[in-house]
């Protein structure tokens, strides 16, 4: 199998190629060991492999994240904060995802998953599934300090992310609970 379309996928997604879209590009589970094994490929986790031809960026870590918990995950709460740079504050050594169903995967200590209602519609930003910045920054009043919870939204909403009225709302939850 010609590794180009390996590439070519994983250029859409930071690098990396989970099992199941390579068997759909016809790719066969022993072209991806062999492709692990000469250097042109790592294994992150079970089903997920990246590209070493690509080039990592400090958005891998959250890409990877999401990827390796599974096809319904998408970063949540302070993570989508410091993925979109809201909150400079938030400490990016652990990162929560959140999935519709329980998740049984092996993960690492970095990654902390929570079970999230499917009412939360998640949207893609730049090849990574993430809350919506209103739903992310809604869920941290009360976890996060809120003069920094408003500096987030400040920023958001300077950087349209989040429309006026959504920005006033959350403005007003802040400070209700401050």
């Amino acid at each position: 199998m010609n590794f180009d379309a390996i590439y070519s996928l994983s250029t859409e997604n930071h690098g990396i190629v989970t099992y199941s879209a390579a068997i759909g590009l016809g790719v066969k589970g022993k072209d991806l060991a062999r492709w692990v094994k000469i250097g042109r490929m790592l294994k992150l986790g079970h089903g997920v492999y990246r590209t070493t031809q690509y080039p990592f960026s400090e958005d891998d870590q959250f890409a990877n994240a999401v990827a390796l918990v599974g096809p319904k995950a998408y970063l949540c709460g302070e993570s989508v904060l410091a993925y979109l740079r809201l909150s400079p504050s938030v400490d990016v050594r652990t990162l929560r995802v959140a999935v519709p169903v329980r998740c049984r995967r092996r993960l690492p200590q970095s990654i902390k998953v929570e079970i999230r209602s499917p009412k939360y519609q998640p949207m893609n930003y730049n090849g990574v599934m993430i809350e919506k910045p209103f739903d992310a920054i809604r869920s941290c009043v009360g976890t996060m300090m809120s003069d920094r919870l408003y500096d987030a939204a400040e920023e958001a909403y300077r950087t349209g992310k989040l429309f006026k009225e959504d920005f006033e709302q959350l403005s007003m939850e802040i400070r209700r609970h401050a």
